[in-house]
């Protein structure tokens, strides 16, 4: 049993036990001294606990401290003695444990630690005594917390900047691309092999196409800028961006990159049977008429025109407010679905507006039936 009185000096064992003896405690210093781990044990029909220096360092204390159950408790850290402050009791039950938690040493300094005990039955099958091994993880968790931290800020950094996130396989085929599928309204299935270069315009596709197997052939980053149709039906430019995870000798894991929207650029809608002859390749086919995707500033002049608030047009459009908000804005991250934006093209239709979308001349507004 691992008790403070393994680690006090004894006397010299006899020539048939010595190895032994010296095995047993020499083993359990040199597990000590690495500052990690501490052992008890004790009656449980008592207070007192027997502690190895290996648990009083653990718990910074002096090695001469007298330890009882009720003083480590009240070690353990406010916020977790709820859930463990019951160790004891659940060992006098008989029964085993393995927590997880935080102390509050007398140096106000926080330790967090691992602690299993098992518990050993008397002769009438009652529990009789408790021994446990404690370990500090610490070290552990701090890692830990570090990396959650990097994961939680390269979230925010791809929210704050639009990004779309993406992870290919090793062969640069796609992965993991949940946000690619948001924006294009692509299935899983529809993306795969070179399925993603579909949402790709085709004016963009051929380079964009050649950029990615020349990254993907020279193990080398990947920076190219295309535009993409949306799933509302507009057109909008992103610079795509991405790099091979090498494993230790140097063959590709896996690869990551961002597509970051990039505002000011030129972006134009396509809605209905333009975008899907754009996707295809075939400019022939027009724009179903009627369907054409209007633009934030068609949405503004409209309701000017017409002197509406956006709460009125959100109104008349049984839409929220907000989605007024990103229709009216020409660099708005978040994608409004494409029947919403239909919904409220036919409301602004319906209140006297007419848009205009000829060939060579600027989109724009006017009143319903007046021709210039």
């Amino acid at each position: 049993m691992p008790t403070r009185s393994l680690m006090r000096p004894t006397a010299v064992p006899d020539r048939e036990t010595a190895p032994r003896a010296f095995s047993s405690r020499h083993l359990l210093k040199l597990v000590e001294d690495t500052g990690k781990v501490g052992f008890w044990s004790a009656n449980l029909e008592s207070e007192r606990l027997d502690a190895s220096p290996g648990f009083h360092r653990i718990f910074g204390l002096e090695p001469a401290t007298e330890l009882t159950f009720s003083y480590a408790i009240d070690m353990i850290h406010p916020q977790d003695r709820a859930a463990h402050g019951d160790q004891i009791a659940v060992l006098r039950s008989g029964q085993p444990i393995s927590r997880e938690f935080r102390i509050i040493r007398p140096d106000r300094t926080q330790r967090w630690l691992l602690h299993h005990a098992e518990v050993i039955m008397g002769p009438d099958g009652t529990p009789s005594h408790g021994m446990g091994v404690v370990f500090d993880v610490t070290a552990q968790h701090d890692t830990m917390s570090a990396l959650l931290q990097r994961h939680d800020r390269l979230n925010a950094l791809i929210v704050a900047t639009a990004a779309v996130f993406w992870v290919n396989k090793s062969n640069g085929e796609p992965s993991e691309m949940p946000q690619w599928m948001e924006l294009t309204g692509q299935t899983h299935a529809q993306m795969q092999g070179l399925g993603w270069l579909d949402a790709v315009h085709p004016e963009d596709r051929p380079r964009t196409h050649a950029a990615w197997m020349t990254a993907v052939e020279h193990t080398a980053p990947y920076n190219t800028d295309y535009r993409v149709l949306c799933a509302d039906g507009i057109y909008r430019w992103f610079n795509a961006r991405g790099a091979p995870v090498l494993n230790t000798d140097g063959s590709v894991r896996e690869w990551v990159g961002v597509c970051l929207n990039v505002p000011g650029r030129t972006r134009y809608g396509a809605s209905g049977g333009a975008a899907r002859a754009a996707a295809s390749g075939n400019p022939a086919a027009g724009p179903v008429p009627g369907s054409e995707a209007i633009t934030p500033g068609q949405i503004r002049a409209a309701r000017a025109f017409l002197g509406l608030s956006k709460e009125d047009l959100a109104g008349l459009a049984n839409v929220s407010i907000s989605t007024i908000n990103r229709l009216e804005d020409p660099n708005s991250p978040i994608r409004t679905r494409g029947e919403t934006a239909l919904a409220v093209r036919r409301a602004l239709e319906k209140a006297g507006i007419e848009f205009t979308f000829e060939d060579g001349a600027r989109t724009g507004v006017r009143e319903a039936g007046v021709r210039t």
